[in-house]
């Protein structure tokens, strides 16, 4: 009887989750993602809806056209190969903010959560974005992996430097989020790694 309490307590804890990585304080927002890329609207491209993805890296590529390519097909991936995530905002304005809040695992589950902060003051001068965050999972042994982003909406009306809303979107950072109106969305994806 002991050792079937035993079994089960310790399986219990080997599919607890584990937080991989999380945000102690507003000055690491950001850090989360291993790369991330601001895709202005003035450059021709946009973005209504956001999209999540599964793949393996190539070399020296931009993050948005590495998405475009690794949406045409899905990689063949091994033990050997590094599992990367990348995420694409839908379209934002210029004082909106987002940002991987944490990093959980449960056995061959991932939940990423990511903050997505709508500026609620006066624009006075205007131009839309959207971002692609590269997340690396690193190298994991063969199964079935699924993946939940799960997009949390804040909304604020202050930047810690109001007046560099636009030059300093990577560490200018809200500091009034309130949770907005709006529910989670979540965003989800199955792979394999044979």
């Amino acid at each position: 009887m002991r050792l079937a309490c035993f079994f089960l307590l310790f399986t219990g804890l080997l599919h607890a989750q584990e937080v991989l990585k999380a945000v102690k304080d507003r000055t690491q927002r950001g850090t989360l993602s291993d790369q991330r890329q601001l895709v202005r609207g003035d450059t021709g491209k946009w973005n209504d809806a956001a999209m999540l993805l599964h793949t393996t890296k190539p070399q020296g590529m931009p993050l948005d056209d590495w998405m475009d390519v690794a949406g045409e097909k899905k990689p063949a991936v091994t033990a050997t190969d590094e599992n990367w995530l990348l995420f694409r905002t839908r379209q934002l304005d210029d004082n909106d903010r987002v940002w991987i809040e944490k990093i959980e695992r449960s056995g061959n589950a991932f939940t990423i959560t990511m903050h997505e902060a709508i500026w609620q003051g006066n624009y006075f001068k205007t131009f839309t974005w959207y971002e692609v965050t590269a997340l690396n999972l690193g190298k994991l042994p063969a199964g079935d992996y699924t993946v939940t982003w799960l997009v949390k909406p804040l909304t604020f009306k202050q930047l810690e430097k109001p007046r560099e809303a636009q030059n300093n979107y990577q560490t200018n950072w809200p500091t009034d989020e309130q949770p907005g109106e709006k529910k989670p969305v979540e965003f989800k994806t199955k792979f394999t790694v044979q």
